[in-house]
């Protein structure tokens, strides 16, 4: 990994409050991938589990029909939830235009989780903020989605 690499790793919500001794854990793990515009980076229903941090690009992450669920641009963690409940992927992550990114695959990833327990907690914490952190978006789309509905029906009468 470049300096930048590093750099912009130690950046991110993925690292936050690791040791030094576990971020040099972790980057160890970190494989540099690149994929052109339009290449799948994760497919819906795919049973691998490995994690991705997008370093550079974007990224449309969709649904199986194609519906827009957000923009995943640099810092972007993706594939947490595969990696973390083992089940197939609940979604589609598109290359829109040139993404650079680290790979953690899952199985190397895991294994190091559970021989250093420390490691592992906060690999687990911090993934738990990119959950709540989608979670709580989610529920702020859900809720907007709500009043607009609402809107509209009130229109009507």
């Amino acid at each position: 990994m470049t300096p930048q690499d590093l750099t912009a790793l130690a950046e991110n919500c993925l690292t936050y409050k690791l040791k030094p001794e576990h971020f040099q854990k972790l980057c160890s793990l970190a494989q540099p991938v690149f994929f052109q515009n339009g290449h799948q980076i994760i497919k819906h229903n795919g049973t691998d589990a490995d994690l991705y941090v997008i370093l550079e690009g974007h990224a449309n992450v969709l649904t199986d029909d194609g519906d827009k669920f957000y923009d995943a641009s640099a810092g972007t963690v993706l594939g947490e939830l595969a990696f973390l409940d083992a089940q197939p992927r609940a979604a589609n992550a598109i290359a829109n235009g040139s993404v650079y990114a680290l790979k953690f695959p899952a199985q190397e990833l895991r294994k190091a989780m559970c021989s250093d327990h420390e490691f592992g907690f906060y690999i687990l914490a911090n993934l738990t903020r990119v959950v709540c952190a989608r979670l709580r978006s989610a529920d702020h789309l859900l809720d907007s989605l709500m009043d607009n509905a609402h809107e509209a029906w009130a229109l009507r009468d």
